[in-house]
């Protein structure tokens, strides 16, 4: 069985180059400890709205950069999903 876990990643920032999103990182994630980079990025409502594509910056200050699968910029706090997977067959 998959349990689907939600950790806050930030908050939109602005706009980039080729239509991407900068997202203001938060810095009490430590991003070194698991991989971020083609996570889906959703919303407090679970909706998704983008994919991760790369954390940039330093640790006090990151930045996200998110290639977007919506029009609308989002709004409020963002989260990453992470899927964990619990135990296996015997």
């Amino acid at each position: 069985m998959t349990k689907i876990k939600l950790v806050e990643i930030g908050e939109y920032y602005k706009d980039t180059l080729n239509d991407k999103w900068l997202l203001k990182g938060n810095p009490k994630v430590d991003y070194a400890s698991q991989e971020y980079s083609n996570k889906i990025l959703v919303d407090g409502k679970g909706n998704k709205l983008g994919k991760i594509l790369e954390i940039i910056g330093n640790t006090e200050e990151p930045y996200v950069l998110v290639l977007p699968l919506i029009n609308k910029k989002p709004e409020g706090k963002l989260y990453v999903q992470f899927r964990e997977k619990r135990g296996g067959r015997r």
